[in-house]
């Protein structure tokens, strides 16, 4: 079992995804919701989407072998329900990767097109951004469309993750602290 000054990895490393998959979504639900946010929050949300997953991932196998270490003879069901919900926090980060970096994809599609626009004589933009049917962008309504979607698909996953790491967290700490602190 790996460990940092005598201690077990996994409880120091727990605390990275806790961080980082908050932070993701919380910058998600602003990024999706708040348009003329996008650009300037974009990136930090996009490094989010791909180092959370990593976090989780190491956490699971830090508690893993935390758990064959402290339960040579098999988890617990308190152990194996953690586990659990870590790996279903896991595998809906990364179901949200795709679906983030299409969006944030169709919405750079979207600047460039009102940049494009910027230079030309046109009616303005409304209060999305988005540029009238009028404009020389062809594929503003149906970009409009599938922004939208895509975009309570990704509010949907990024609600989901929270709520697993909810779980997980509480899990966890019901496991450590559950009979300790009244």
């Amino acid at each position: 079992m790996p460990t940092i000054l005598k201690l077990p990895l996994h409880p120091l490393v727990v605390h990275a995804p806790i961080i980082l998959v908050g932070l993701l979504v919380l910058g998600g639900v602003v990024y999706v919701l708040i348009p003329p946010l996008r650009q300037r929050i974009g990136w930090a949300v996009a490094a989010l989407v791909l180092v959370s997953p990593a976090s989780v991932f190491a956490g699971i196998m830090t508690g893993r072998q935390l758990a064959d270490y402290n339960e040579s003879n098999g988890w617990s069901a308190a152990v194996s329900q953690h586990h659990d919900y870590a790996f279903w926090l896991l595998w809906t980060l990364v179901a949200l990767v795709p679906v983030w970096f299409l969006f944030a994809g169709l919405d750079r599609g979207r600047r460039a097109a009102q940049a494009r626009d910027s230079g030309a004589p046109a009616a303005a933009t409304d209060e999305d951004g988005e540029t009238p049917a009028g404009s020389s962008d062809p594929a503003a309504g149906g970009r409009k469309v599938v922004m939208f979607i895509i975009g309570l698909v990704a509010l949907a996953l990024l609600v989901l993750a929270a709520w697993w790491l909810f779980k997980t967290g509480h899990a966890g700490a019901e496991m450590t602290w559950g009979g300790l602190v009244r």
